[in-house]
């Protein structure tokens, strides 16, 4: 495991060469103001310390903030870019082909199920951390000066967090397809197209939209959600909402109207109802 400063997006050929090494590589550095046009690289895990960063992988930008991870894969396209008052702090990690290799069949071996463990393709979509993957990323840039054997043990147990993850999530979706190879596709897709809600939460967002990033007819994109994530495309957005709303309210960026404006809320009241709803609470009351 090497640890590296940020490419100059300037220069084309070291961006095209900078990720791609027989080891696995740690960017972590910071930025006010930094900019990556679409560009490939090994598989690689995203997350910031502080801050946010923004990546595009699907046709739409997600902010992945300190506690999230985005997941790209080997040879998947994407776009990235860092616009703030204040230095973001950026850290991702590259895994080399050996890496991924050895994690899987370490995986497979725990599992006593190799083809569990045969995970070659992410979703694609940020998702939160689990206690033991943020833990393994926030310590990471700790470990620059720290022995070799060290830091190859932190990228084996990197991937190991990871496949573990996807392998739990794709037996947790109960979707009715037939074939295994069918229900993990319509997964991912149902996955790209909750991404879009989210990254569009405070936006009047249609399911025509939502299926189309997912490349689902509606209909089928209606049904997979749910069986999917237990609730209809409408109330994850809803959800999306009331919870970047709580905090909101929770750090005091802004008033209540303000935050029920900044959500997606033109009617107060019916921001204040669903809030209780959701929490019990009024705005007012959890605010206090």
């Amino acid at each position: 495991m090497q640890f590296k400063r940020l490419p100059d997006p300037k220069n084309r050929e070291v961006l095209k060469d900078f990720l791609w090494a027989s080891d696995t590589i740690v960017v972590h550095d910071r930025a006010e103001s930094v900019a990556y046009t679409r560009h490939l690289a090994p598989l690689s895990v995203k997350t910031t310390l502080r801050g946010a960063e923004r990546y595009n992988v699907h046709g739409f930008f997600e902010d992945v903030r300190p506690g999230e991870h985005l997941v790209i894969n080997a040879g998947q396209a994407y776009e990235s870019e860092i616009e703030a008052d204040r230095p973001v702090e950026s850290l991702c990690v590259f895994f080399s082909p050996q890496d991924v290799a050895d994690a899987l069949a370490a995986q497979g071996d725990a599992l006593n199920e190799p083809h569990l463990a045969n995970v070659t393709e992410f979703p694609g979509v940020k998702r939160r951390s689990a206690p033991k993957m943020g833990t393994l990323l926030a310590t990471l840039p700790a470990l620059k000066a720290a022995p070799t054997l060290l830091r190859q043990s932190r990228a084996l147990q990197l991937l190991s967090a990871l496949v573990a993850e996807e392998v739990g999530e794709r037996h947790a979706a109960p979707l009715d397809a037939q074939r295994r190879a069918t229900r993990e596709e319509l997964r991912r897709r149902c996955l790209i197209g909750k991404a879009f809600l989210e990254a569009h939460y405070s936006e009047d967002v249609s399911l025509t939209e939502a299926a189309s990033m997912a490349g689902l007819s509606r209909a089928h994109f209606l049904r997979s959600f749910k069986q999917c994530f237990g609730v209809t495309p409408h109330q994850a957005l809803m959800r999306r909402r009331l919870d970047e709303a709580a905090a909101m309210l929770d750090g005091r960026k802004a008033s209540i109207a303000e935050v029920a404006v900044s959500v997606g809320y033109s009617n107060f009241s019916a921001f204040s109802r669903s809030f209780r709803r959701r929490f019990g609470v009024t705005p007012r009351a959890y605010a206090a």
